[in-house]
């Protein structure tokens, strides 16, 4: 099966280069519309992650069965050697915790998969083990739900194949993670298989999490920790389920599913999904079937698909790419990257450009360790929070505070979400539109728990239904008297 013959042929052992340091200038990287090389990881890699961090740069992690990581820097355009990992690891994955940290779970190395996780702080460039996951797994997705847990879902354990396990829950508070509820349904391509096979994962706005690529889809539910079966695909060609496939929340709340394989053929197929109805619509073509591409929503609300491959069973790699807009449905070219990949990473940076990174390339097979840079046509400054501030400090429940935010970006027409921990204990939870406008005046409850309650991140967006993207790591406490 294309699946087995993916891992076990393609995975390879560590490859070793020279530390090569490369800095574009600003100018080279300014043409709307175009990519442009960013210089060269220290590593080769496929199969890795990139993480974007709070100050801006990005982390890349493993790939190619490497232990080794590096740091992106956009504002010098360079990549530099960060602490390696505690194992080698690739089809991995790495959440960026609601503290700063970064979670990386599983994965697969020397023919073996893995249990073990490990934490990254970006103070220190360090990794320091944490709590192995309660199977061993690969190609799983891990999402960060609004509490600061970290669903892991998805994976395999492989081989035979195919092996699918239980999801489970990370807590950072604890280091440890444990199973939560079943799948709803076996999968669509694999009988024997419970559940979701290389599945995409996405964070609705509601907090519950949709699981697309099998037929019908699976939601998450935090709340209950239960899943349950979503609406089906409505493409002819998804015969029973796909994989390797990508999906994007949008601003207005619904989520983007592109491309993809079902063993055999490769997918041009587009479908959205609809969280007030819980269905897929079929919403356009692209122009060209992909499989192990990317899809990034840029800061102007269209999405950016790039690479991938084309013809089924990786006859070839694309370095073409192309954009969706979700007003019209409709899918227009833009330029091509300097490099044919698939298995690479994208980077939403907050500049608003787009880190393109490693994949393979064929033919002949090659690791990459190029990057690029992908400058919008559009450049829309992302709202960015540097700074937060309660007046008073101490407030009496049943009264009132008011709240100033500061940063790069806002305006009073500017939605806040923001979140936050309570005195009780160490859960975050979160609310949405929190305030409109970088001042703004709240009441307390008369039945709210006294204590100290903090704000551990706001996030900063334009759009009232958009919810994407990552928190701000501002922090500030309120004090709630009785």
């Amino acid at each position: 099966m294309k699946r087995g013959h993916f891992v076990w042929t393609f995975l390879g052992p560590r490859v070793l280069l020279v530390l090569l340091f490369a800095r574009i200038p600003a100018a080279n990287a300014q043409t709307p519309g175009t990519f442009t090389p960013a210089g060269n990881m220290a590593t080769p890699r496929y199969r890795h992650t990139a993480t974007l961090l709070p100050n801006g740069k990005v982390l890349i992690a493993g790939g190619s069965e490497t232990a080794t990581a590096e740091i992106y820097d956009p504002s010098s355009g360079s990549f530099t050697a960060t602490g390696d990992m505690t194992t080698p690891r690739s089809m991995h994955t790495a959440t960026l915790l609601a503290d700063g940290r970064v979670l990386l779970a599983g994965g697969y190395s020397s023919s073996k998969t893995l249990a073990g996780a490990e934490i990254y702080d970006p103070s220190t460039g360090a990794f320091t083990p944490t709590g192995d996951m309660v199977t061993a797994q690969f190609a799983h997705t891990a999402t960060l739900l609004n509490d600061g847990t970290v669903l892991i879902a998805g994976g395999e354990q492989g081989p035979p194949w195919p092996t699918s396990v239980r999801a489970e829950l990370y807590d950072p508070s604890t280091g440890k993670f444990v199973s939560t509820g079943n799948y709803a349904g076996p999968n669509s391509l694999y009988p024997a298989a419970a559940g979701p096979i290389w599945p995409t994962a996405t964070r609705l706005p509601d907090g519950k999490v949709l699981f697309a690529g099998d037929n019908p889809a699976e939601l998450y539910d935090p709340v209950t920790r239960t899943f349950s079966l979503a609406g089906r695909m409505v493409s002819s060609s998804y015969r029973y389920g796909m994989y390797w496939h990508a999906a994007t929340l949008l601003p207005s709340g619904r989520v983007i599913v592109t491309g993809g394989t079902d063993d055999f053929f490769d997918f041009s197929d587009a479908e959205a999904f609809e969280p007030s109805t819980g269905r897929f619509a079929a919403s356009g073509k692209m122009l060209t079937a992909r499989e192990l591409h990317t899809s990034t929503l840029l800061t102007d609300g269209t999405v950016l698909i790039a690479g991938g491959g084309d013809g089924g069973w990786g006859a070839s790699r694309l370095p073409s790419a192309e954009l969706y807009d979700p007003e019209t449905a409709a899918f227009s070219s833009t330029s091509y990257m300097a490099t044919n990949r698939s298995g690479h990473t994208s980077t939403l940076l907050k500049t608003g450009e787009v880190l393109v990174t490693g994949g393979v390339q064929y033919w002949p097979f090659r690791t990459l360790e190029t990057a690029e840079l992908y400058t919008p046509r559009v450049v829309v400054p992302a709202p960015v929070v540097t700074a937060l501030g309660f007046d008073p400090t101490t407030v009496a429940a049943g009264g009132s505070y008011s709240v100033n935010l500061s940063g790069a970006n806002l305006t009073s027409e500017t939605f806040f979400d923001v979140r936050f921990s309570t005195p009780e204990g160490n859960a975050y939870a979160v609310v949405l539109n929190w305030q409109r406008g970088a001042t703004g005046s709240h009441s307390v409850s008369p039945d709210t728990t006294p204590g100290s309650w903090t704000i551990r991140g706001v996030r900063a967006h334009r759009i009232e239904t958009d919810h994407t993207g990552d928190f701000d790591p501002v922090s500030s406490t309120i004090t709630v008297s009785p």
